[in-house]
Order: structure tokens, then sequence, then C-alpha cells
């Protein structure tokens, strides 16, 4: 199989049409044309990430944040981006990013964990024009109403969460969700018109927590631990286009964040 078959089915599965105008979904540098050898899944491209696909025989690394996202006027090594291009380049692997393409499908990242927290009359929270299905962020509702505290138990189940910050809380039980993974706070002003008790992203401002009181529970889990269901879930559709090749989940993939407990 060539990597272009591969891409292509990921592509007729998450289109990229989908993505946001200032996102660099696709394609980040390579040739499609080769032969597929196996794949490494990671949320992004670092150097240490390029050399783990160079031990495993992966000439494709599909990623959820583009490796090329900012403009780009000249590749030479002394830019941590640069220099992943420069080995990806060198060792012939594609780069490929899956990016707001797939946090707005319908069957993307925040569908996929509002299934993992088992919301229930799930919809997208902000739609695009002419296709309710499609769009940013999700809500839905608990099974049952639950405390702050069993609704970070539920998302511990499936996500590794060390961090959470919440603004005041303003009921003792919730029961209406809305998330969004990675920077996601633009919707907070949507959580609230649609009477969710929480709304729940990767990262805030300092002010949002303030924007949020007296309105709507705002919950922040971290960037990376708010999108990592992208290794699992990119794995699981590419794992559906049969052929004669591997998918590697990363485990040079780390957090770039670290804290001190």
């Amino acid at each position: 199989m060539k990597i272009r078959e591969l891409l292509d089915y990921l592509e007729e599965r998450v289109p990229l049409s989908q993505q946001e105008g200032y996102d660099n979904s696709g394609v980040q540098c390579g040739d499609t044309s080769q032969e597929l050898r196996a794949v490494l899944v990671a949320i992004d491209t670092t150097e240490a990430v390029v050399d783990e696909a160079i031990a495993k025989g992966c000439n494709l690394i599909v990623t959820h944040h583009p490796a090329l996202f900012r403009g780009v006027k000249s590749i030479t090594p002394d830019y941590y981006i640069n220099r992943v291009v420069i080995k990806a380049i060198k060792h012939d692997i594609v780069l490929y990013a899956s990016h707001t393409s797939l946090d707005n499908d319908d069957e993307g990242v925040n569908i996929f964990w509002a299934r993992k927290m088992g919301l229930q009359n799930v919809k997208i929270l902000s739609p695009i024009e002419g296709n309710p299905n499609v769009g940013a962020g999700v809500i839905g509702d608990l099974p049952s109403p639950c405390s702050i505290g069993e609704v970070v138990e539920l998302m511990k189940a499936f996500q590794p969460i060390t961090h959470v910050a919440h603004s005041k809380p303003l009921t003792e039980k919730i029961k209406r969700v809305a998330y969004c993974g990675g920077s996601g706070n633009f919707l907070m002003p949507m959580a609230i018109e649609e009477k969710a008790d929480i709304f729940i992203t990767g990262e805030a401002k300092y002010n949002d927590y303030y924007d949020a009181e007296g309105e709507i529970l705002l919950m922040t889990i971290g960037h990376y631990e708010s999108e990592l269901l992208t290794k699992e879930l990119l794995k699981e559709i590419m794992s559906e286009k049969k052929g004669n090749f591997a998918i590697y989940s990363a485990e040079s993939c780390v957090n770039p964040v670290h804290y001190i407990s």
C-alpha cells in the first residue's frame, strides 16, 4: 500500500474541509507515493518521536497537532520544529496532522470523549453552518447527577489527569456537561447558552474563571491530557483500512508541561 492510499482513507473518514481556517491539517512534508511500512501515532511531532519512528521502521507519522503551524520562512536547525522536518525528510518519513478536522468531526475527539464519559443526548456544541453534526465541542447529559469529584473520577478512568482547576462551584450536583479538548474556552458562552452545569476544556486564561462565576462551572484538565484520546482514535480509524502495515502509539510522546506536586 502507498502512504497516499492510507491518507486518502483517513481524509475520507475525517475530511480536511472540516478544519478551522487558521489550521494546517494534512501532509506536513514527505513523499506520499512511497510504499507504507508502518505508522507511528502521536500528539506532537518532536525529535524524540521522529527517532522512535526511525527505530520502529515507520515511514509515516500521524499526529494531532501540526508540525508546521505558524509561517516558516527558512528551514535551518536552530529551531526544534525545523530539526523535526529536516530529520523526517532525511529519513523519508511523511509527517501528517489531523487537528481541528478531527476535533470537528461527527466521530471525532470530542464525540469520542463523550462516549467514554457515558453522556446521553450528545450533540455538537457549536455546529458549522448547515451541518448540525460537525463542529466544535460537545454537550450531553450524565446518566445521573454527579458531584465535582465524581465527574473527575469518571474522567480519570480513561484520561491520565493529574491536575484539575475550576471556578467557584454553583451547585452540588452536575448533570449537563459541555466539553472541548485543547484550548476550547471560546465555547464557554455556547455552553452557558445550552444550560450546561459544567464546561470542561484543556486550558483557560485567568479571567475566564471570573467570567464563569454565576453562570457555569469552568474546569480545566490540561491541554495535553484533554487530547490524549486522539492517539487511540486515530489508531482505531486507520486500523479499519486493511493492509500489510503496523500502527504504533508513540511511547516518546510526552507532556511538554511539567508539574511539581
